[in-house]
């Protein structure tokens, strides 16, 4: 049986294996080859001396409920400044530190509701971060859970408590 990891950016991921390749100009290494769980038709090959940070073991269901149960009580990280925002939230997903992605998830979707709530944009910048935080975290979830990321947010409202808006 092959082993499930996340892979930061692409997500949960099977190994299925190794290959010695040659690429360009690293010449010839030892890729892990590894097969997205959402996207069986895409192959990413990543150096086995490579950077292991980018490589993460999954977590498992207790602690996927723990981080959901969780967002009430996560502190916003919203920064008034978009430029010191953008850099912010690019740290908070390079480091993938799980706690700070529910925060930045939690965050952004406040952020968005209201700015629609009093009829203002939300800005395109912070969009792109709050769908990438989400693919990322919520192919986890979604894949420890037994269900597929898009039902996350679902999952999340009713194990809240919430109701659709």
């Amino acid at each position: 049986m092959h082993e499930t990891i996340i892979h930061i950016p692409e997500g949960v991921c099977t190994v299925e294996g190794t290959v010695e390749r040659t690429f360009s100009t690293y010449g010839t290494k030892t890729y892990y080859v590894l097969v997205p769980v959402f996207d069986r038709n895409t192959k990413i090959y990543v150096p086995t001396d490579g950077d292991a940070k980018k490589l993460r073991t999954l977590l498992s269901k207790e602690e996927v409920t723990e981080l959901i149960d969780s967002l009430p009580d996560c502190k916003s990280c919203w920064i008034e400044n978009e430029k010191e925002r953008q850099a912010s939230f690019t740290q908070i997903l390079s480091r993938f530190d799980r706690e700070e992605m529910i925060s930045l998830i939690r965050t952004l979707r406040d952020k968005r509701m209201e700015k629609t709530r009093i009829g203002k944009k939300f800005h395109s910048a912070d969009e792109k971060v709050f769908r990438e935080a989400e693919r990322i975290l919520f192919s986890e979830f979604g894949y420890v859970l037994g269900i597929q990321p898009g039902e996350v947010p679902d999952y999340i409202d009713e194990r809240l408590g919430r109701t659709k808006a």
